[in-house]
């Protein structure tokens, strides 16, 4: 029996799913309709059986999961980005090749702990003004 090793977030769900995971989250934005989604979830699906020990497979649904895509500055599905530590790292608008998504998801894999840990965070009370 094949399992399917993707979860499904919603906006109230997504904290605790990609923000606070332990693992990185491979996410995938996507709408209903949207012809370039079909044609990578199974790709995404197949990285997400692949990677279960390393990685966390999110797909969310922008149609009515609004305020996370807004939030993220989604504009069109289907939308890959990867987090580490709740952060994002990576991004990918629209149908790819399937070897980029899966290269991209290897180098968060090995290089994503690092990428955050030499990063800088940015408080969110900058503003430029005095």
């Amino acid at each position: 029996m094949d399992e399917n090793h993707v979860i499904e977030a919603e906006d109230s769900t997504w904290g605790k799913l990609v923000e606070s995971s332990g693992k990185p989250a491979i996410v995938m934005f996507y709408s209903p309709g949207c012809p370039f989604c079909k044609v990578m979830e199974p790709y995404f699906a197949e990285y997400a059986k692949e990677f279960r020990n390393s990685a966390v497979f999110v797909r969310i649904n922008i149609a009515v999961n609004p305020w996370t895509a807004e939030r993220y500055g989604v504009q069109g599905t289907p939308t890959f980005k990867i987090f580490c530590h709740g952060k994002p790292l990576w991004e990918q608008v629209g149908q790819i090749y399937p070897s980029i998504l899966k290269g991209a998801v290897e180098n968060m894999i090995e290089y994503g702990d690092d990428c955050v840990r030499k990063t800088t965070p940015i408080g969110q009370d900058i503003t430029g003004y005095v």
